[in-house]
């Protein structure tokens, strides 16, 4: 049987779509609905193709990526952390952490980047910043030292504010910075997740809200985002022949998530 190489751009941009492709004899480019997006190279950050990539958007979620850098440059994994009453009520997306529960700096950052938990997100921003302006002035930071050029952070989350933004671009390089890290890089490919019970006693097993893991081949994360101003965003991260592309789509329609996240 005849197959054809699809190009490096059209193989990356397949994480977008919600479904299987089939391709007839000649291979046609999906149809994007994303309002911005980019496809790059993780390691040289070259561009195969992109569409308005230096437009500053909301990000929604997909902000819980620069949380975890900054995280990872300032707490140890295996550092105690307190959860305050703050963190615990947050609401929206949650992994259901209990007021004055301790956790691991490591499980935390599980919860926030399988499960996505706002609660999760809000705690650590709490015990690396003192609080959310102190973690937000951190997050700008890190943005600097990225050479971020159209991206302010206020809020570990992502939730909706009009001072919170980013772009394609920007998101592209935030999510080969992750690559680079082997413990984010594992956590954003772990498909299921299990914690320790709640206090209740009732088990807390999550799934990653990236349902491409495991569907498409060559996907290895990254990121889902959801809210009504953001629209669904995805930083997705694709390996193919020995090479790593990072897709990012903002503003989309339709990228793959069937849940509020």
């Amino acid at each position: 049987m005849q197959t054809h190489r699809l190009p490096i751009a059209l193989l990356a941009l397949l994480a977008v779509l919600p479904s299987p492709i089939r391709f007839p004899s000649e291979p046609v480019p999906p149809e994007v609905t994303a309002e911005a997006w980019v496809v790059v190279d993780a390691e040289t950050g070259a561009a195969f193709a992109e569409f308005n990539a230096d437009e500053a958007r909301p990000m929604a979620s997909v902000t819980k990526l620069m949380t975890a850098l900054v995280v990872r440059d300032h707490a140890e994994l295996d550092t105690r952390v307190r959860v305050s009453v703050e963190a615990a009520d947050v609401g929206e997306a949650e992994v259901g952490l209990v007021a004055g529960e301790v956790w691991s700096v490591r499980d935390l950052l599980g919860a926030v980047l399988v499960r996505s938990g706002n609660d999760a997100a809000y705690a650590l921003a709490e015990h690396v910043g003192g609080d959310l302006p102190g973690f937000a002035d951190l997050m700008n930071r890190k943005a600097e030292q990225l050479g971020l050029e159209d991206s302010h952070f206020v809020n570990p989350h992502g939730l909706d504010n009009d001072d919170h933004y980013t772009s394609a671009r920007d998101l592209s390089v935030i999510g080969a910075a992750v690559l680079e890290d082997p413990v984010l890089a594992q956590l954003t490919r772990t498909r299921v997740i299990r914690f320790k019970p709640a206090p209740t006693g009732n088990d807390r097993i999550v799934g990653n809200t990236n349902h491409l893991l495991g569907s498409y081949p060559g996907v290895v994360g990254l990121k889902t985002g959801y809210t009504s101003k953001a629209g669904r965003v995805l930083v997705s991260a694709t390996e193919s022949e020995g090479r790593t592309f990072v897709a990012v789509v903002m503003g989309s329609e339709n990228h793959l998530s069937l849940i509020h996240i």
